[in-house]
């Protein structure tokens, strides 16, 4: 009987101990960093600084799916909103900055410079239509979405 209770504490004590050092380990970091896009922009920072609204587009010239997110973004024609478009080549103290690790990044401020929508990678068509009617920049027409000429 006594060797039985000794039995069941020892055995009962080793699988706490493998319990307690296989709680301590300490799980592997993520394979990918996560970013943080930016929430606030400095907007003398970009041309056009007296513009209600600004689409910063962070790009490189070896980005292919840069280009058709600049291409859809060019798109937009309307008084109060600019479009800027920043390379890595040419404009790398703002990517360095903003802390921009990938491309592209697309980000919509206000005159404040604080971004009210952003996207990091190609946002469809009907993302950027959506913002722009959601925050009051283009009026919604009968509830259908923005057509981007």
């Amino acid at each position: 009987m006594i060797l039985t209770i000794i039995l069941v504490l020892v055995i009962g004590l080793s699988a706490f101990g493998i319990s307690t050092l296989a709680n301590r380990r300490v799980p592997d970091r993520p394979s990918v960093p996560k970013s943080i896009l930016p929430y606030q922009l400095d907007r003398s920072d970009f041309n056009d600084s007296n513009v209600e609204w600004i689409f910063v587009l962070f790009t490189s010239d070896t980005c292919d799916a840069c280009v058709s997110v600049l291409n859809e973004v060019s798109k937009i024609s309307l008084p109060n909103v600019v479009v800027q478009n920043i390379d890595y080549a040419a404009k790398k103290s703002l990517h360095v900055r903003y802390e921009i690790d990938a491309v592209p990044i697309l980000l919509l401020a206000d005159r404040k410079g604080i971004v009210q929508w952003s996207f990091a990678g190609v946002p469809p068509t009907i993302a950027i239509s959506e913002a722009l009617v959601n925050l009051g920049i283009v009026p919604p027409e009968s509830g259908q979405s923005v057509v981007i000429n």
